[in-house]
């Protein structure tokens, strides 16, 4: 009889998931260089990928480690001015927790009817620079350091960048303990690199996330389900249709197990799976896809619509430009404009020469099935 378990798959954007699976060297060179010396240059890390690849997870997870050898996570957004929020907010908390409370100095005293009790904060510099501040907190630990983390980098401003550079260098140079993290969208983060000043990002180690392997994809769902203490009998079926994106196999997992509840059953089985991946598409047609097209131009949207009709009929992920330019009606070269901004955009990529690929899985699909009618049964 089936008995009720919680579900261990984290389909939650950001969320760590109970098994790792394919990430591993990132996270061993991460936890190798923080336990090491101040030179290592592992403890500067730029991480790249695409949307669902499983950026701002692994991001959370070096803060996860860090944390554990008690260093201290300051992290900040690039959609957000970077040097600023440091120095207003993530800081002085961080100071704040780990220091005595700022020493008041009585400069007048009143009882009820007398008068009143005045103080004085004896304040710090009122606009300390990065560097300053991030001194003062490292001064406050022993044996530990400080890791910044930043997600969204491809959005940071390159002066924001810049005031990072200067304190993270200014640090290393003088062995402090300090480390940076940095994830982004793959485009944005190579537009970054090819910036003048960007040597900071250029000496990072550079991470690019691909799929997961079907092997990993496979392992992540058996041992994820084995851990919330079920058997995932069609684990192979569910890793092909995730085609390794982290999020698909998070999400196919979690919708699966919900599935096998609903059934009464006590594995994933292939029935559990086969209810589950239409639900799946139309999750992630909502949470994925949908925002990553909304205000987009209508010729761009019109590329993209041309390039899912393209694949459905050829059955090939892989697109010719000359096909598309064809099926269009405009010469290659006039759609070249086009194909940048979706590729800025993150929503298509370059697959080989002349060719392109949707950056997001079932993205095609997901066009094709807007342009039909709904079935209503």
């Amino acid at each position: 009889m089936l008995t009720s378990m919680n579900n261990p798959f984290r389909p939650t954007f950001g969320a760590s998931p109970l098994v790792w699976a394919g990430r591993a060297t990132v996270l061993t060179d991460f936890e190798r260089a923080i336990s090491g010396s101040t030179g290592n240059p592992d403890r500067s890390i730029l991480i790249s990928g695409s949307r669902g690849i499983g950026k701002t997870v692994l991001l959370t997870e070096l803060e996860d480690i860090a944390a554990r050898h008690g260093w201290i996570v300051l992290r900040a957004s690039a959609r957000e001015k970077i040097a600023e929020s440091l120095i207003q907010s993530a800081i002085p908390e961080a100071i704040n927790r780990l220091s005595p409370p700022q020493r008041r100095q009585i400069t007048g005293v009143s009882v009820a009817g007398i008068g009143s009790v005045r103080t004085e904060v004896e304040s710090r510099d009122p606009v300390p620079r990065l560097t300053t501040q991030l001194r003062e907190l490292i001064s406050l630990l022993r044996g530990t350091g400080v890791l910044i983390t930043i997600d969204e980098v491809q959005d940071a401003s390159p002066e924001d960048l810049t005031q990072v550079a200067v304190a993270y260098q200014d640090l290393v140079r003088d062995d402090l303990p300090v480390a940076v993290a940095m994830a982004g969208l793959t485009h944005g983060i190579n537009t970054l690199l090819d910036l003048p000043g960007a040597t900071f990002l250029r000496r990072a180690r550079h991470y690019e996330l691909g799929p997961l392997t079907l092997e990993d994809a496979n392992v992540a769902l058996t041992e994820t389900a084995r851990d919330g203490g079920r058997t995932f009998n069609d684990a192979q079926r569910a890793a092909e249709f995730s085609k390794g994106y982290p999020y698909l196999v998070q999400l196919l997992g979690f919708l699966s197990w919900e599935a096998a509840d609903e059934l009464g059953l006590d594995s994933i089985d292939a029935h559990a799976v086969s209810a589950a991946i239409p639900r799946t598409l139309e999750r992630l047609g909502v949470q994925v896809l949908q925002p990553a097209l909304r205000d987009l131009p209508p010729r761009q949207m019109e590329y993209l619509r041309a390039m899912a009709k393209i694949e459905d009929e050829t059955g090939s992920t892989e697109i010719a430009t000359s096909a598309l330019a064809e099926t269009l009606g405009r010469p290659a070269t006039s759609l070249s404009d086009i194909r940048a901004r979706l590729i800025e955009r993150d929503l298509i990529t370059p697959a080989g020469w002349g060719l392109i690929e949707f950056a997001q899985p079932y993205l095609g699909q997901y066009l094709l099935d807007r342009g039909r009618p709904q079935r209503i049964s």
